[in-house]
Order: structure tokens, then C-alpha cells, then sequence
């Protein structure tokens, strides 16, 4: 008779090696890398969920005149203090395609004139013959905090 038989290799303490390294890198991934100290509590930013809805935009000869409705379904009593108006520009030349995205180039500040009686408009001077034009907008609650964005406008000028 033989004596018992190994089915395994006998470990080289190679493996209990490397589970060990496992178990050291999980624990240091573990450990926050943090000092300890807390910051200032704070509150969190109020938004306001006011926001123009069917924004059009129309070239009249040196400007871009904007309007649109404004609709606040959580809060119909908020009061809305201006407006940002973000555009982007490009040649006639060069469109973007359809469905690629816009990238607006910078945005233009309004006050409570552009804000009035449930209705935006505005006036965005500057407009160029031979340029595409896309504008969102954003309305501006207490302490300037911003809205939801609106549809885009398209505009372009020949």
C-alpha cells in the first residue's frame, strides 16, 4: 500500500504573499487621505425651477430681439430678477451639424426689464449679416441663483 496521495502542490508561501499584498493595498485604498478637520457648515443654494418656455428669436437689422413665455410650475409666486442669455456664433459658411452640440462662446446679463408680466424679452445688439446665431436662457432668482435652461433659438442672419 501506498501512503496518501497529494492532489495539491504544496504552496511555497508565494500565494499567502500575494493575498497579503492584496489585503495591504485594499486597507490604503480604504484610508481616506483627509487631515481630519471639517469645514464651515453651509447651506445648501436655493435654485429657482422659473424658466422661458418657446424662446424665439428674430434678426431686426442690428439686433436680436428674443422672447418667450415664463412658467414656474413649483413656485408661481417666485420672483424672477433678470436674466443670463448664453450665444454661441458661427459662420453661414460653417453650420454646425444638426444634432451636434452648441458651444456657447460667453452670455449677456439681463435685469428685471426683460422679465415682465409672465413674458421675457430682449434686445441682444451686435448682430452680424452672414452669421448663425443660437441663444438659451436662463432666469435669475433671489440672490442670483439660475434656473433651468430653455429651449434653444436659432436665428440667422443673411
Amino acid at each position: 500500500m501506498r501512503g496518501p496521495q497529494r492532489i495539491s502542490p504544496p504552496l511555497d508561501g508565494g500565494g499567502s504573499k500575494r493575498i497579503l499584498a492584496c489585503l495591504v493595498l485594499v486597507l490604503m485604498l480604504l484610508i481616506s487621505p483627509s487631515c481630519g478637520r471639517k469645514g464651515d457648515p453651509f447651506l445648501p443654494q436655493k435654485s429657482t425651477s422659473a424658466r422661458v418656455v418657446d424662446l424665439k428669436g428674430a434678426w431686426q437689422g442690428g439686433y436680436i430681439e428674443l422672447k418667450g413665455g415664463i412658467v414656474d410650475s413649483a413656485d408661481p409666486d417666485s420672483e424672477v430678477t433678470g436674466a443670463r442669455v448664453h450665444y454661441a456664433i458661427y459662420p453661414v459658411t460653417e453650420p454646425p451639424c444638426d444634432g451636434c452640440p452648441i458651444e456657447f462662446q460667453g452670455f449677456h446679463t439681463y435685469g428685471t426689464e426683460a422679465v415682465q408680466e409672465g413674458r421675457f424679452f430682449c434686445k441682444v445688439p451686435g448682430a452680424l449679416k452672414g452669421n448663425i446665431y443660437f441663444f438659451e436662457v436662463q432666469l435669475a432668482g433671489e440672490k442670483g441663483v439660475l434656473g433651468p435652461k430653455s429651449n434653444r433659438a436659432k436665428v440667422v442672419v443673411e
